[in-house]
């Protein structure tokens, strides 16, 4: 028996869903400074971070879950140099239960500076996209 997985689309003209809730997680797609068209907004680390963050909230929100429920982010940054200015941003999403994390640096879509992907424990509220 295949578990339950419920898609959350993504309003963006990508093919992609914005979070898929299966087997006790959600899972979200990578996210990177974009507002709510799709088109990116540029910035330094700390504006992309912060707009990435809030988009974020905004998507676990429509799963039923908070950033309380993140156990695993992985962020991309398009280059080392950026590591403090990132940490400086990110640091006061989370007051001091950080999440598990894996940083590595890559080209960014659009020439972006970060890239952030999460996985959350599920909630029990039962949202449906």
């Amino acid at each position: 028996m295949q578990p339950h997985i419920i898609h959350f689309p993504s309003q963006k003209p990508w093919p992609f869903s914005d979070a898929v809730k299966a087997g006790g997680f959600v899972f979200l797609s990578g996210q990177v400074s974009m507002d709510d068209q799709g088109s990116p907004v540029h910035g330094s680390v700390q504006q992309q971070t912060g707009i990435i963050m809030r988009n974020i909230q905004q998507v676990l929100a429509t799963t039923g879950c908070s950033l309380n429920d993140i156990v695993k982010v992985k962020v991309w940054l398009s280059d080392m140099r950026h590591f403090e200015a990132f940490n400086e941003a990110y640091r006061p999403w989370f007051g001091d239960a950080f999440p598990a994390r894996t940083l590595t640096t890559s080209a960014i879509a659009f020439g972006l500076d970060v890239e952030i992907e999460i996985v959350a424990l599920a909630c029990n509220k039962e949202i449906t996209p």
